[in-house]
């Protein structure tokens, strides 16, 4: 089964913030979705919950007609406020109502062992412990796929690997989930997939690692102009004649180009999924 997102258009006023956005989650894939504050990762989480409507463009899913496809989705949004002043059990009846395969026993087991009371409010709770809640309350709603927004913002260590925990064993039930997150190192180590949404375009591209390197270059004096302005590079770190350089295309493209009759060495470097949003990040380079 799967999720479509098939050309979604999305402006307020006469700010486009997504356009034509098109990608999919599968069942039992976790989906990265990233982009930087103001790229529209919210308001497309949203569009595909139904608290907004798109502009244009198609949400389908796998099987499911579409006046079913809301049944099938669960938002979790990064701040579970709705029913801040509300006890848990109050919440679990709300969402009992509103779907129809809600797991009251998992609901209630999970609780337990997370040392979770169905009487205690949901003001009464830490940021960590309200994601956690909000995430076992949307595995019970048995739903084909989980959106979640900023699950791991603001949250220790400790609670990231029970909340992690929960989206691998949702995955592992067969649940689609696309996850928006800034905390990247934590989403590169659990996601099948990648989506990056480009600041202030809404344009999404489907992220391959295959498609960009990484190089420590030592120089007799300084990287090259020709280099330091090619569009496609990005300078992360420069400590004396050593720069660190993120570039667009395999290793194998980018070799070639980064050859200088200055430059004295240079090491391959792992790729993170840091550095590829860094390199498409508008702004100065980094450190330089």
């Amino acid at each position: 089964m799967k999720l479509t997102i098939d050309n979604i258009n999305k402006k307020f006023s006469k700010k486009i913030v997504l356009n034509n956005v098109s990608f999919t989650v599968s069942s039992g894939e976790i989906v990265a979705l990233v982009g930087r504050n103001g790229s529209g990762k919210t308001t497309l989480l949203k569009i595909l919950s139904g608290i907004y409507s798109q502009d244009s463009g198609e949400i389908g899913i796998e099987g499911v007609d579409n006046k079913n496809i809301k049944k099938q989705l669960i938002y979790i949004p990064d701040r579970f406020n709705y029913f801040k002043n509300s006890k848990i059990k109050r919440v679990c009846e709300f969402y009992k109502l509103a779907y129809e395969n809600f797991d009251e026993q998992y609901f209630k087991t999970e609780l337990e062992n997370v040392k979770l009371s169905l009487t205690s409010r949901l003001s009464e709770l830490s940021k960590g412990q309200s994601t956690i809640f909000s995430l076992i309350l949307g595995i019970s709603c048995r739903t084909k796929f989980i959106l979640l927004d900023e699950p791991l913002d603001g949250i220790d260590v400790i609670n990231i690997k029970v909340i992690t925990n929960y989206i691998l064993d949702a995955q592992s039930d067969g649940i689609g989930l696309l996850i928006s997150s800034h905390q990247l190192n934590a989403l590169e180590n659990i996601s099948d997939k990648v989506v990056y949404l480009d600041d202030g375009v809404g344009v999404s591209e489907e992220v391959n690692k295959d498609e960009y390197s990484k190089y420590q270059l030592v120089y007799q004096e300084k990287i090259s102009e020709e280099l330091r302005s090619n569009p496609d590079v990005r300078i992360i770190s420069n400590i004396g004649r050593v720069y660190v350089v993120i570039m667009k295309g395999s290793y194998e493209v980018t070799q070639d180009i980064i050859q200088d009759k200055e430059l004295l060495q240079y090491d391959r470097l792992p790729i993170s999924l840091e550095d590829i949003f860094l390199i498409n990040s508008k702004g100065e380079d980094e450190n330089v």
